[in-house]
C-alpha cells in the first residue's frame, strides 16, 4: 500500500497555474497584494484515529484550531480566518458548547476568526481550515534550506507521544510529566511568539506533526540537502532520555512544534533574542550537503527508523 505522501504524489498533486505555492508545504500560497500572499491549510481529526473517543470536547475544539494555526505559523504567516466543518453522530448541546468554547479560546489567543463552515450527521470527524497572511520577504517554504543553515526546534519534543501512551495506559510516568503530556496530546500550544520573533532570520520552515524525523526529512527532500543532528541537543524531556523513550521524541507525532533553518551568520542574532525574552528554542544540528539525515550520538551514529505514515507500505 502506498503510503499518504505517495498517494497524495501520484492522485493530487498537479501543478497550480493560480497559486504562488500550491500542494507541498504546510500552507498553499497565493497573492494578496504586491506585499503579501495569503497562506491556507486544512487538516482533519478522525475520533479513533487522531483523537481518542471521549477525549474532553474543549480540548478537542482548542486542538482542532490549533493544528491548523500551527501549519500556518510555520510558513512565517499570522493566521486571521478560519473554517469549521464538522460530523457528529448525533445533536448534543452539551457537548457543542465546550467544543465550541475551546474552539473560540484558541481563536482568541491566535487572533483568528470563524467566518463560515458546515455541520452535518456521520461519525466524529472535524475539519478546520485556516487563512493567514504572510509578507512575502518572511515566507518560508520547505524548499528553503541552504547548506551550513542552523537547524532549530520550538518547545519540547515527545511529550504529546508520551501523553498518548499514558492515555492508553501503556506506560506509567510521574504525576506531573503524565499531565503536561496530556496537555501536550490534547491542547497543544504553537508558539507563536518565538516563531515571530525569529523568522524573519529564517530560511525554511515545518511544524512537527508528523515526528520530528519525518518532518525534519521533508524539508532536507524539499531542499535537496542533508542534515547532522545532535540527539544530545534535542529538546527531550530528561524522564525520557533515563528511561530509554527517546524514540517517543524522534518519531512520535502530534508536538506541533516548529523545525527552522537559518544561515549560521544569523546564530548570534538569534541566540539574543532567545535570551532577551526567554525562548524555548534550541539549536539542535546543521545542514549538509550530503543528502542524508545523520544523527549523532557522542560521535556515534544512529540507525534511524521511519516516522509515522497514516498508510504503511506492506
Amino acid at each position: 500500500m502506498k503510503t499518504e505522501f505517495e498517494l497524495i504524489e501520484k492522485y493530487f498533486n498537479k501543478k497550480s497555474m493560480k497559486a504562488h505555492k500550491g500542494i507541498g508545504d504546510d500552507a498553499a500560497l497565493f497573492e494578496r497584494d504586491k506585499d503579501n500572499y495569503w497562506a491556507i491549510s486544512t487538516d482533519m481529526l478522525n475520533e479513533k484515529i487522531h483523537f481518542l473517543p471521549n477525549t474532553n470536547p474543549y480540548k478537542l475544539g482548542w486542538k482542532a484550531m490549533a493544528v491548523n494555526v500551527s501549519d500556518i505559523l510555520s510558513m512565517g504567516a499570522s493566521p486571521m480566518f478560519a473554517l469549521l466543518s464538522i460530523a457528529l453522530p448525533k445533536s448534543n448541546s452539551e457537548w457543542l458548547k465546550k467544543f465550541s468554547q475551546g474552539f473560540f479560546a484558541c481563536c482568541k489567543l491566535y487572533n483568528a476568526e470563524l467566518i463560515g463552515g458546515d455541520t452535518t450527521k456521520g461519525p466524529l470527524s472535524i475539519n478546520v481550515t485556516v487563512l493567514g497572511s504572510v509578507n512575502k520577504k518572511n515566507v518560508l517554504l520547505r524548499s528553503g534550506a541552504k547548506i551550513g543553515d542552523d537547524i532549530w526546534v520550538t518547545g519540547e519534543l515527545g511529550l504529546a507521544a508520551l501523553g498518548l501512551k499514558i492515555a492508553k495506559k501503556n506506560i506509567t510516568a510521574p504525576s506531573t510529566l503524565s499531565k503536561k503530556s496530556m496537555d501536550a496530546l490534547e491542547k497543544p500550544v504553537p508558539d507563536m511568539i518565538a516563531i515571530k520573533k525569529i523568522h524573519s532570520f529564517c530560511n525554511a520552515g515545518i511544524d512537527v506533526s508528523d515526528g520530528f524525523i519525518a518532518d525534519l526529512n521533508h524539508i532536507l527532500n524539499a531542499s535537496k540537502v542533508g542534515a547532522k543532528v545532535f540527539l544530545d541537543d534535542l529538546p527531550i524531556n530528561n524522564w525520557l532520555r533515563k528511561n530509554k523513550k527517546v524514540d517517543l521524541a524522534l518519531y512520535g507525532g502530534d508536538d506541533y512544534q516548529t523545525i527552522l533553518t537559518a544561515s549560521k551568520k544569523m546564530r548570534s542574532t538569534i541566540e539574543k533574542l532567545i535570551k532577551k525574552n526567554k525562548l524555548d528554542i534550541s539549536r539542535v544540528g546543521f545542514v549538509t550537503r550530503d543528502k542524508k539525515l545523520v544523527m549523532d550520538d557522542h560521535d556515534k551514529e544512529i540507525k534511524l527508523k521511519k516516522g509515522y505514515e497514516h498508510f504503511e507500505n506492506k
